[in-house]
């Protein structure tokens, strides 16, 4: 049994984002990673709105160096060949970060592990599977299954960061209420080279049969995300992968080096503080993958519970601004990032009605031509970012 501030069970960078947070703010954590390769074909463009927060855990220049920045992004009607370029360089002077941050998932964590254990107060673990959750009004217990047998986990505190099938949540008994898409994303890492036809390194492809999402990583190295039928068989789809993105990408010669199907939900927990234990990132909320805004969320998730928790175990705050952070991320993802990953998801394939695609693609000609139009379109983001549980609860408390 090992006595802990807060124990957090996951490993993608959500999870790590809110270990670092803690760690830094003075909180003893451990980090509880399953021993999987998940976050391998995860989202690789990080937007503009979250740079700030990794900049203030001194993870961003690493992260940069890592991989790249850019600030342009555009949308390709297919149909049409009609081009639609934007630029995030109209925010210079809204943030310091006028731009989005490429880099592979498994790279980025690599950079978040590393600052964790510079900080003292946090240590990473290895598990296999979570067989138990446990809690009292002191604290909680984790049972953990590994090769040396199972072991427990003693902590005042959990955060349950550990993805859409998250083992915290199902423990806990945890409604997830939505839906689930018809159809699978299939993200592909491949090698090809898009630049020299001109793709930005952030690109919506539309069109009703090949629409997709392309995200550039490196030097010939791009993820290409689209929706597939379920009623395509997984083996039929990596058979005919090549042609499919091939048909997207204009012919230019592509290789796979990898690719992931999956089913897309859009869900969100009935809760996201159950007692002892708070849920963050794609635990408490999931949008599409094909350009879901959920990633957004979890990110601002990570910076208000670590900010919230670390006033709680500091004896700064009482615990309701753990339920101010559970209510708050929650309406976020219900009114904002929901939403808006549905309808980007529409906007870039099986739209089907033209005159409702002219209607939505009016907004981003327009903001193409009017920069305070794609100002205000962008600063939209900071709407994810919610309030601050610390605040929101002093208002309550008025």
């Amino acid at each position: 049994m090992t006595d802990l501030d807060v124990v957090v069970v996951g490993q993608d960078p959500v999870a790590l984002a809110t270990a670092l947070g803690l760690a830094q703010a003075g909180i003893t954590v451990l980090v509880l990673e399953a021993v999987s390769d998940e976050v391998a074909l995860s989202p690789v463009v990080h937007d503009w709105s979250v740079l700030p927060g990794l900049d203030r855990l001194g993870i961003l220049d690493a992260a940069t160096a890592a991989g790249f920045v850019d600030s342009g992004w555009s949308l390709h009607v297919l149909g049409t060949g009609e081009r639609i370029d934007l630029d995030l360089g109209v925010l210079e002077k809204a943030t310091p970060f006028p731009y989005n941050l490429h880099i592979e998932p498994t790279a980025l964590c690599s950079v978040f592990e590393e600052r964790l254990r510079q900080e003292p107060l946090a240590q990473i673990e290895r598990y296999s599977s979570l067989a138990g959750l446990t809690q009292d009004q002191d604290g909680a217990t984790l049972t953990l299954s590994s090769a040396d047998g199972p072991r427990q986990v003693r902590t005042n505190w959990v955060v349950g960061a550990d993805g859409v099938t998250s083992a915290v949540r199902r423990a806990l008994g945890v409604g997830f209420p939505g839906f689930t898409w018809d159809e699978r994303s299939v993200a592909a890492l491949i090698e090809a080279d898009l630049d020299r036809i001109g793709y930005t390194s952030f690109m919506f492809q539309i069109d009703d049969h090949n629409g997709a999402v392309l995200q550039k990583v490196g030097p010939r190295r791009w993820i290409h995300v689209h929706p597939e039928p379920l009623a395509v068989k997984q083996e039929d789809i990596g058979h005919r992968l090549p042609e499919t993105i091939s048909r997207a990408v204009n012919d230019v010669p592509i290789r796979v080096l990898d690719w992931r199907s999956e089913r897309m939900h859009q869900r969100s927990a009935d809760r996201y503080r159950i007692g002892r234990v708070l849920l963050a990132g794609e635990a408490a909320h999931v949008a599409n993958r094909m350009i879901g805004h959920s990633p957004i969320a979890s990110f601002f998730d990570a910076y208000r519970l670590s900010e919230a928790l670390a006033a709680v175990v500091r004896d700064e705050a009482d615990d309701s601004v753990l339920d101010a952070y559970a209510a708050d991320r929650r309406r976020v993802f219900l009114d904002h990032a929901s939403p808006i990953s549905s309808s980007r998801k529409l906007l870039v394939g099986r739209f089907g009605d033209q005159q409702r695609l002219d209607t939505e693609l009016d907004q981003y000609r327009r903001a193409a031509a009017d920069p305070d139009h794609l100002r205000e379109m962008l600063l939209f983001n900071n709407e994810l970012a919610g309030d601050s549980p610390i605040a929101i609860a002093a208002r309550l408390q008025l």
